[in-house]
């Protein structure tokens, strides 16, 4: 039982010194998943869980600008009426302004552009899937180059008179070099 204790302990106690040292030209990779859902007026209950994966460039130890395509999953009904899973891809470009550039824990503002589908059905208009998002997240490194990744944002819509927003949870792992 003590063997498998030291190598746990000893990674705690790793995670508890670890501090990240984030500085212009930096890049991060996030590797993240969701789970989003429509609110508003007359919507009803939704939900959706999507895969993320961002790259983010920092131009200065505070600042990051980047891209992030999605993969979207959410289920529906097919044209019997029967369960089936959709799948789209998504984005956004984003930026994220850190509240700390040395420490374990780093909290972020975020703010995004999120286009839910490239997908747009015949009559539709881009902006009718856009959204703009804002947000607050934080970084909590387990060592000097990786971090637990948790974002929650609200969106608004882009539509003509549309009352809908969009509520997101991400968490994931992000890695810095």
């Amino acid at each position: 039982m003590k063997k498998c204790c030291v190598p746990i302990l000893a990674l705690f106690l790793c995670a508890g010194i670890a501090q990240a040292q984030i500085e212009r030209g930096d890049t991060e990779v996030s590797f993240l998943g969701f789970f989003s859902m429509f609110v508003g007026e007359n919507v009803d209950a939704n939900g959706s869980g999507s895969l993320q994966l961002s790259y983010g460039k920092y131009i200065s130890s505070y600042l990051q600008i980047g891209i992030a395509p999605m993969l979207t999953f959410s289920s529906g009904q097919d044209e019997y009426g029967d369960p089936k899973v959709n799948t789209n891809w998504s984005g956004s470009v984003f930026f994220n302004l850190n509240f700390s550039a040395a420490s374990k824990f780093i909290p972020y503002l975020s703010g995004q552009y999120y286009q839910f589908t490239f997908d747009i059905p015949e009559g539709g208009k881009f902006s009718d899937y856009s959204y703009i998002n804002a947000g607050l997240g934080f970084k909590n490194f387990f060592n000097e180059y990786a971090a637990f990744n948790t974002l929650v944002t609200y969106g608004f819509s882009l539509a003509e008179n549309s009352q809908i927003g969009i509520l997101t949870i991400m968490t994931g792992l992000s890695f810095i070099f």
